[in-house]
């Protein structure tokens, strides 16, 4: 296959144009691993100031406050040197762009959306849609107990016809996992421990989901109505046995029970349960008339490794301690995310629908829709609580983990996030529309002059009317003395002033490189943001003469923006100290540097607005930051790549940004975000 490469939206018009991507000595003697192109790092900053640095960098560091021999052999070198760039005209403070603000990310989605959350906006009319299915408690079938023994599967509706409307139909709801039970032989096995079961219980029927379900047709309106079927059973009864693997074996009833609790669809089964009364346990080679009893409060301790979490559902629909709507749909997918087993999924959504069976929205069936898709439907139909719009805020701990998995690397909750933008539409492959989202694009080509915004004064103003007029008017002074001399010293007076302009300019270009230095470098109360970004790693006061010629101290390391920040306490005050003291991240910046294909890489990201300096990885360089929610005091910025070919970002990485930055950047009214890039297999760009 062809080479896949890298392309970003241009800040100036937004034409799609290659990677280039800044990038050490160490990345770019490494592997063949990328799919942009790679370039040396290279200062930004005009010859002027370069000169000048040249001349009187110790002195501007603060590393001398004296005059030594090396500047006095460099000065007047420079003062010549810098008259002939001194005659043109040019802006060496660099530009103001976009009125003082962050560059604007020319991105739109013009793509139709896989499901809107307005039915105009469709493409095809519909007259609802994410409709809010109805709560049909009873079963569709039930398996009714015979008197002379045994069972037999019967539709519910049937059994009504035939008896009183006041008759109370009661049945006993039938857990088991197919790990333990497959097949004819052991549903027929299953069967006989029901029925024992059911009499125990003292009711006429029993609800299996392996006889409970025959209709492949309706199977969506079965998995739909699951949990009601649940929560109208009369108690719940659990039946083990060893796995399919080894039916030899003689487990324990407690590693049966703990294999019964890693399945998904078998967690609501306890949630839902009746909380008056006791869950019934049989074993498949056990006594059939006896059965092992368990309280539901103390279920979690018996079969769940999650008991933390576990308890706290189960104590909600006991009614102990109730959780809000937002708690008990995090909780509940903290702990459906380490039960997914797609050997024994009923249908693609499955960890939604265990889902929607917990809470009281509920979206209807679609047995084409993936998990992610149902789980937008899901979002959308609990609206106020916005959940996708949290989940996209999370850093993973781990870039491979499911979207499910909503384990993150800060420790932070959904609930612990506010949104700031609108997840209003779904796109194709799992990919969502966001709307009114801050964004900000990436320069990874090269460094720009950065605009300093410093203290107007009296020595600031001298010195840029000297600067600016010291060219010219030794220009014109050696035109008036010599035209002067022409006329053999008949305008004595022109010739006099015509000789004091000439000292002026002569003393302003022998103090040039004070000059300017004055003008140009110290102390400064803002600067035009940019967000520039190379890949690898470079010591920060090397970066800082990369970018503003001397090294101030002006650019500090992130506190804690990403996993691999570090801070220490100084003064009473956190600061971000260099990553590298951390022997971890040391190594993990040689690991990159030898990375493969598809390999997390490390990025640098330098924000001139807040000044900082932040070490991240991604897959691929991320070329906006799309800033989408807010924890805490920080706002959780999402570090995206762009696939050009679907017009998708795909989140990279997450980074912690101060609130500082969302004033001064604009809004993206639509794009299409995509949480996991997927790998091509195609062959890596040439550097």
């Amino acid at each position: 296959m062809g080479r896949e490469d890298d392309c970003y939206l241009s800040a100036t018009d937004g034409r799609l144009r290659k990677l280039v991507v800044q990038a050490t000595e160490g990345v770019r003697g490494g592997p063949p691993n990328n799919t942009w192109s790679r370039k040396p790092i290279g200062s930004s900053i005009p010859n002027h100031l370069r000169m000048v640095s040249w001349v009187l960098k110790r002195n501007i560091e603060g590393k001398e406050s004296r005059w030594t021999w090396r500047i006095c052999l460099r000065w007047l070198p420079a003062c010549f040197g810098l008259l002939g760039p001194l005659c043109v005209p040019a802006d060496l403070g660099g530009e103001v762009r976009n009125n003082g603000r962050y560059e604007q990310f020319k991105y739109h989605y013009w793509g139709h959306s896989y499901v809107p959350s307005n039915p105009r906006d469709a493409i095809t009319p519909v007259l609802e849609l994410n409709g809010i299915a109805e709560r049909p408690l009873p079963p569709r079938y039930l398996c009714f107990l015979k008197s002379v023994g045994g069972m037999e599967v019967a539709r519910v509706s049937d059994w009504e016809k035939h008896n009183d409307h006041g008759a109370i139909l009661e049945y006993v709801f039938i857990s088991y996992t197919p790990a333990q039970f497959l097949g004819r032989e052991d549903w027929d096995k299953l069967h006989e421990l029901a029925e024992e079961a059911a009499r125990q219980a003292g009711v006429s029927a029993y609800w299996i989901s392996c006889s409970c379900m025959p209709d492949s047709d309706q199977l969506s309106e079965d998995v739909s109505r699951y949990g009601d079927v649940i929560r109208g059973a009369h108690s719940l009864a659990i039946i083990l046995g060893p796995p399919t693997t080894n039916r030899y074996a003689s487990p324990t009833m407690s590693s049966m029970l703990q294999q019964w609790g890693e399945r998904m669809w078998t967690f609501p089964d306890v949630l839902l349960s009746p909380e008056d009364r006791s869950i019934s346990i049989y074993t498949r080679h056990g006594d059939f008339s006896t059965a092992r009893l368990v309280l539901k409060r103390d279920f979690p301790r018996e079969a769940w490794a999650d008991t933390p979490v576990s308890s706290q559902l189960v104590n909600h629909y006991d009614g102990r301690h109730v959780l809000s709507p937002l708690e008990l749909a995090t909780l509940a997918l903290q702990c459906l995310s380490t039960r997914v087993d797609n050997r024994t999924a009923f249908l693609p959504g499955d960890l939604t629908y265990v889902l929607t069976g917990l809470l009281r929205q509920r979206p209807k069936v679609n047995p084409q829709n993936t998990a992610f898709q149902e789980f937008y439907c899901l979002s959308l139909a609990i609206g106020n609580h916005r959940l996708l719009e949290r989940l996209i805020c999370l850093d993973p701990r781990d870039r491979n983990q499911a979207w499910h998995h909503i384990d993150d690397v800060w420790g932070c909750n959904l609930w612990g996030i506010s949104p700031l933008c609108q997840v209003d539409r779904l796109g194709d492959d799992d990919t969502v529309i966001v709307s009114g989202a801050f964004t900000a694009p990436i320069r990874y080509q090269s460094f720009r002059t950065v605009n300093l915004l410093a203290r107007k004064t009296v020595r600031r103003t001298v010195a840029r009317f000297a600067v600016r007029g010291a060219p010219l008017s030794f220009l014109l002074a050696f035109v008036v003395l010599i035209g002067t001399g022409s006329l053999g010293g008949r305008m004595g007076f022109v010739s006099v002033i015509g000789s004091i302009i000439m000292v002026l300019a002569t003393i302003s270009i022998l103090l040039s490189p004070f000059l300017l230095a004055s003008l140009y470098i110290g102390k400064t109360w803002a600067a035009q943001p940019w967000l520039f970004g190379f890949e690898g790693y470079m010591d920060i006061a090397e970066l800082e003469t990369m970018i503003f010629g001397t090294n101030l101290n002006r650019l500090k390391w992130s506190a804690a923006s990403t996993d691999l920040c570090r801070h220490a306490e100084q003064g009473g005050t956190c600061i971000g100290v260099d990553p590298t003291r951390d022997p971890a991240v040391s190594n993990l910046i040689t690991r990159c540097r030898k990375s493969a294909y598809g390999e997390d890489k490390l990025f640098t990201l330098v924000d001139t607005n807040l000044m900082t300096v932040t070490l991240f990885t991604a897959t691929r360089p991320p070329v906006a930051l799309v800033l989408c929610g807010s924890e805490g005091s920080m706002q959780r910025g999402l570090l995206c790549s762009y696939d050009w070919k679907s017009q998708t970002l795909y989140k990279e990485a997450v980074t912690r940004v101060n609130p500082r930055a969302l004033e001064l950047m604009s809004r993206v009214d639509r794009f299409r975000l995509g949480l996991r890039r997927p790998l091509p297999q195609t062959r890596p760009a040439a550097s």
